[in-house]
């Protein structure tokens, strides 16, 4: 087995993979070679070998070992098989690894191009993730939807927003090298292949209302959370959408949904940000004046944060503020509050 699989293994890593990510590549094409043999399925007549080959089907699989992935087939071997410590298929491995060739003839083969990992996530994920676009156009091709979620309630949309730290911090714990240029041409050229439709996260952060709502409408789910792990409400909130917040909350968003890491609400976030027509949105459906974080910070004291620690977290958060607005904000929100 890979350095790279043994790793994902070992830091429990499918929590990690929709995302497991690939040695370094530049991806090539998605054809499958040469070889008839080896871009067209192989008759389902054969005789099944009596062993499998000596190296495992993950491993072929994430070094592009043909000849070993044909052998296994021939020996019976399930293609969607889970590689028993990180819950990963050999679609997966290919993909994360750039192995392309290897992708096509697994797909070619049989392969479920839609199969779950044990996280949940798929193979369309890990091309996200490592920005694999030449695997990412073979999978939408076979009808992949970019929309499913893993158990983390990350779509594709949502690992293609991964910031570069992050996507970094992940690779460096499963000892894999990937360069920046490479994953964020990728991860833009996939974006192009998407096009909008389905992108929540996408039209919440950008204020479109009437795109939410065509995604909503569509299907999306109002509680999807974002690569953060923080929910679409709260997202809204912190940016002042109140149209969006009250769409949201309208097809059944949770409305005191708390983050999963620090337990801050919708409610938290519309104070903190000093978004007064957020927060009468949220407390006109009844949010909870009286959460609290895991802290214990109650929304009030949200309001009387600092301006350099509130300027601090908004950087961190990619969410542009000034400190006039914030204040003056927070004022209508405390006034809202008590009444």
């Amino acid at each position: 087995m890979g350095v790279w699989l043994r790793n994902l293994a070992a830091v429990g890593g499918v929590a990690l993979l929709a995302f497991a990510p690939a040695a370094c590549v530049a991806p090539g094409a998605t054809g499958a070679g040469d070889d008839a043999e080896r871009g067209a399925p192989t008759a389902a007549a054969e005789a099944p070998e009596v062993a499998p080959p000596s190296v495992d089907i993950w491993t072929a699989a994430g070094e592009g070992d043909l000849d070993a992935l044909m052998a296994h087939k021939r020996a019976g071997a399930d293609l969607d098989e889970w590689q028993p410590e990180s819950g990963v298929t050999p679609l997966v491995v290919a993909v994360a690894a750039g192995q392309q060739e290897a992708a096509a003839w697994l797909v070619a083969n049989g392969a479920d191009p839609r199969a779950r990992i044990r996280d949940g996530g798929n193979a369309l994920h890990a091309a996200a993730f490592v920005g694999n676009a030449p695997a990412a156009e073979l999978l939408l091709a076979q009808g992949v939807d970019p929309n499913a979620l893993d158990a983390r309630g990350s779509t594709t949309w949502d690992i293609l927003a991964l910031d570069w730290p992050t996507t970094e911090y992940v690779a460096a714990m499963l000892s894999l090298r990937l360069r920046q240029a490479d994953v964020e041409a990728g991860r833009a050229r996939i974006r192009a292949m998407l096009g909008s439709s389905g992108n929540l996260l996408a039209a919440v952060a950008a204020g479109d209302a009437a795109a939410v709502r065509s995604r909503l409408e569509g299907g999306a789910d109002p509680n999807q959370t974002g690569p953060d792990g923080s929910a679409m409400l709260l997202v809204a909130a912190s940016a002042g959408h109140a149209e969006i917040v009250a769409a949201l909350i309208l097809t059944g968003a949770n409305i005191n949904e708390s983050h999963w890491q620090n337990g801050a609400t919708a409610l938290h976030a519309a104070a903190f940000f000093g978004r007064p027509e957020a927060a009468a949105v949220l407390v006109e459906n009844g949010a909870d004046r009286h959460a609290k974080t895991n802290d214990g910070a109650t929304v009030l004291q949200a309001l009387d944060v600092d301006w350099a620690t509130t300027a601090y977290l908004a950087d961190a958060m990619g969410i542009p503020v000034d400190e006039e607005s914030v204040m003056r904000g927070r004022e209508a929100v405390r006034a809202l509050l008590a009444e």
